[in-house]
């Protein structure tokens, strides 16, 4: 790497920095009711996991139809996701009492930039990072681009798979420290890989868009359960959700398998070397071939 590029990473790594203790500022204004529930600079990210998830894909309008053309940008996905990801998961510091619940979408997305940071050091960015790249996911007049620029860090600057690979060498980093003799704090980036792609998918293809407001307990959500309701069920062909039975219908069960024994109540796979059935009641677990007798419990309560 020349000192051009030496130069580059240098500055990359400041702002990327600058944008971390900027967050902790954010946080710090929001716990004592001061500043805003999401900075734009976690607004901007999650803008980018969006598109790079689940892209807007033109060329399938002339293969296969219009309606698998739009993504997940266009149904306004990346606002949701960062509503699910602070409602569902939250570090929790009990030391410091009522406000030691941290939400994470801004960790998150500061994650995602050091993640990219990370690829650019390792020269496996296939393109370099643009400024304009976060500018192009926001529509028209939705934000200057001056802001736009101003708020993205690296992840959004990556192409679209780009970002992707800063998302799978998340799997690399680890961290376990223990502050206090009963305290142990462990950490896997890979779980916020596995987070941004695999929440953002699932709730894509849920029903979620078709709910009125999604935020409401369930029993006052309201549903059209219309195919033309839900983008991802238009692009699927998924006819839309059916009523479930209310009673437990019984234990799927084999002749070699732990659960489902007593009478059956009708075989589903006679052919099979061993018959699966339903049964009306459940078996019991056997102890099974592992030797745990030497087994210690590492953090004993």
């Amino acid at each position: 790497m020349g000192t051009r590029g030496k130069l580059g990473q240098l500055v990359r790594w400041i702002d990327a920095l600058w944008r971390a203790v900027s967050s902790l500022r954010e946080v710090a204004l929001e716990t004592i009711g001061l500043g805003s529930d999401v900075d734009h600079h976690t607004e901007v990210t999650f803008r980018a996991v969006t598109d790079a998830v689940l892209p807007e894909t033109p060329a399938l309008g002339s293969e296969i139809g219009d309606e698998h053309v739009p993504g997940g940008l266009a149904i306004a996905l990346d606002e949701f996701v960062v509503t699910y990801v602070d409602d569902g998961f939250q570090l929790g510091l009990p030391h410091v009492g009522p406000h030691g619940n941290i939400q994470l979408a801004d960790p998150i997305a500061h994650a995602l930039d050091f993640a990219a940071l990370a690829l650019c050091d390792r020269s496996e960015n296939e393109s370099e990072p643009s400024p304009d790249r976060p500018v192009s996911l926001l529509d028209p007049g939705e934000a200057s681009p001056e802001a736009v620029r101003d708020a993205a860090g690296t992840f959004s600057k990556l192409s679209s798979k780009d970002r992707l690979r800063a998302i799978s060498i998340l799997d690399e980093f680890e961290l376990s420290v223990t502050p206090g003799v009963d305290d142990l704090f462990e950490f896997d980036a890979g779980l916020v890989g596995q987070l941004v792609v695999g929440f953002t998918e699932m709730i894509y293809y849920s029903e979620w868009q078709g709910y009125d407001e999604f935020t409401q307990p369930p029993s006052e959500r309201v549903h059209p359960n219309d195919p033309a309701a839900v983008q991802s069920w238009r692009q699927t062909g998924f006819p839309g959700f059916a009523d479930g039975y209310a009673a437990l219908r019984g234990y799927i069960g084999t002749d070699d398998g732990t659960l489902g024994d007593g009478e059956t109540w009708t075989t589903i796979d006679s052919d099979a070397a061993s018959p699966v059935r339903i049964t009306r009641q459940p078996g019991s677990f056997r102890e099974n071939e592992y030797d745990t007798s030497d087994y210690t419990e590492p953090y004993p309560e």
